[in-house]
C-alpha cells in the first residue's frame, strides 16, 4: 500500500484559504485599503491555491513529489521577496520613502504587464504607510512569516521517507 502525500497538500491548501481569507477580513471588516506590494502577495496566495488544489487532486508519485516541492517552494520565496520588499520600504526612514505612484489600475491600463509589475514590485509611497501591527509585527511580517511556511511546508516531500 502506497502512502499519500494528499494529506500534507491538503493542510497547505487550507492554510493558504486561511491566508487568503484573512486578507480579505482586513480589507474589508477593518477597512485596511491593500497596497500594491499587497495585492502582489494576494495573488501569489491565489497561484498557491490554485497549485495546491491541483497537487491535492494529482496525488504525484515520489518522482513528481520532487518537481511539486521545488515548483511550492518556488512560489512561496516569491511571496517571501514580496513581504519583504515591503517590510523594508515600512522600516525606511521618512525622507527615504518613495512618492506614492500611481494606483494598481491605472498601471495595468497604461503600461505593459512587464513594466507594471517592475513599478508595483518597487513599491511606492503607499506602501510604507502600512503601520498597522499584530502581537507586535507588522501585517507585512506575518504575511513573510505565513510565505516562510509554506515554503517549509512545500520542502517536506524532501525530507520524507521513500
Amino acid at each position: 500500500m502506497r502512502k499519500t502525500i494528499r494529506p500534507l497538500y491538503y493542510y497547505l491548501l487550507l492554510y493558504s484559504l486561511f491566508l487568503l481569507g484573512m486578507s480579505f477580513v482586513l480589507q474589508f471588516q477593518f477597512q485596511q485599503i491593500p497596497c500594491p506590494l499587497c495585492i502582489i502577495d494576494r495573488i501569489i496566495v491565489f497561484t498557491m491555491i490554485i497549485f495546491f488544489i491541483v497537487a491535492l487532486w494529482h496525488n504525484p508519485k515520489l518522482a513528481v513529489q520532487k518537481i511539486y516541492s521545488v515548483v511550492g517552494f518556488l512560489l512561496a520565496f516569491l511571496g517571501i521577496l514580496s513581504s519583504g520588499r515591503h517590510l523594508w520600504l515600512i522600516n525606511l526612514p521618512s525622507e527615504l520613502v518613495p512618492g506614492c505612484g500611481p494606483g494598481i489600475d491605472y498601471l495595468f491600463g497604461t503600461l505593459p504587464l512587464k513594466d507594471a509589475l517592475f513599478e508595483i514590485l518597487q513599491g511606492s509611497g503607499e506602501c510604507a504607510l502600512n503601520s498597522s501591527h499584530f502581537l507586535g509585527l507588522p501585517i507585512p511580517g506575518w504575511t513573510m512569516f505565513s510565505f516562510t511556511v509554506l515554503a517549509l511546508g512545500s520542502l517536506l516531500p524532501w525530507w520524507g521517507k521513500k
